[in-house]
């Protein structure tokens, strides 16, 4: 059992532990948005962050619904906490993606990726919610995702 007392910001959206808040398995809603080619889909699996060393290992499963296109999603990422509020997210191959701090309930970022440019946006909804909205535009690209994350059990 998590004690999500001592990661929250005394019952407001502020996170004082992040490894802690996060740590478990989330059930994964995530909405695609494919403006240029003009179609939507949605996913819909599961998000474990389960301890890996000093910090987690983010395993994302799910089914993908897109165009035709009905199948099997996964990523992997890799979260180090130098700080108890903020993590340093990384690629299943140690390259760098993004930092977080929920410290205060909020959080923008912004990752290119060669021509293309990742700007997402995280907030904690509630005890046991927090999404992420990325919003990624390049020279073939122009998604909206918004992910919703509902702690399970």
């Amino acid at each position: 059992m998590l004690n999500l007392d001592r990661a929250l910001d005394g019952g407001g959206l502020g996170i004082l532990d992040l490894m802690v808040f996060l740590r478990g398995v989330w059930r994964l809603t995530r909405t695609l948005e494919d403006r240029r080619a003009g179609q939507r889909g949605r996913l819909d699996g599961r998000a474990v962050f389960a301890p890996a060393g000093a910090g987690l290992v983010y395993r994302e499963r799910g089914v993908l619904r897109l165009g035709a296109f009905t199948g099997p999603a996964e990523r992997v990422y890799r979260y180090r906490f130098p700080a108890p509020g903020r993590a340093e997210v990384a690629f299943e191959d140690g390259r760098p993606f993004h930092d977080l701090d929920l410290s205060h309930g909020r959080w923008s970022v912004a990752h290119r990726c060669r021509d293309d440019l990742y700007r997402g946006s995280f907030e904690v909804e509630g005890r046991d919610r927090w999404t992420a909205v990325w919003r990624v535009l390049g020279p073939r690209k122009d998604l909206v995702l918004r992910g919703r994350y509902d702690r399970a059990g």
